[in-house]
């Protein structure tokens, strides 16, 4: 079946669509957003530990450590099989610019940046499960957290 469509007055429909037509030209552009910036990337917090203690913690609330066999040395004394129960804190390019002192950061023997802390490499310790867990405080006599002031002194 074949539908066509007759109007009485064909000057009206042609009114009509190109009236359509002007207010689709004529509705108001609405210009794009401006981005709202990011706030920046909270990279170390402070952490709150059973004993009452302020610790560093990683942007998770990870308790950070330093390793002892790393002072003075200008690359991590933690690789291969130590990484893997001492995870360096990695940053990328953006983050390590964000730092300010006392943090900062290193490369490792792969490149990667690690975070440090008073120029020592900074490690979480994989059996901590739980914000401020600090279980890998003290192991061998050569792991430590890193004990700050509380927020705001």
């Amino acid at each position: 079946m074949k539908v066509s469509l007759r109007f009485a007055q064909p000057t009206l429909f042609a009114s009509l669509l190109a009236l359509t037509s002007l207010t689709a030209i004529a509705a108001p552009i609405v210009p794009p957003t401006t981005p709202v910036a990011k706030p920046p990337t909270v990279l170390t917090q402070v952490v709150i530990n059973e004993e009452g203690e302020h610790l560093l913690g990683d942007n998770t609330g990870r308790t950070l450590y330093v390793f002892d066999l790393d002072q003075g040395k200008n690359i991590s004394a933690c690789a291969t099989d130590c990484s893997e129960v001492w995870p360096p804190y990695l940053l990328n390019a953006t983050e390590a610019q964000a730092l300010v002192a006392p943090l900062a950061t290193q490369k490792r023997a792969n490149g990667q940046l690690q975070m440090t802390y008073q120029g020592r490499p900074v490690y979480t310790y994989a059996f901590d499960r739980h914000s401020a867990d600090d279980q890998g405080d003290n192991l061998g006599n050569v792991w430590h957290y890193i004990q700050v002031a509380p927020a705001g002194k």
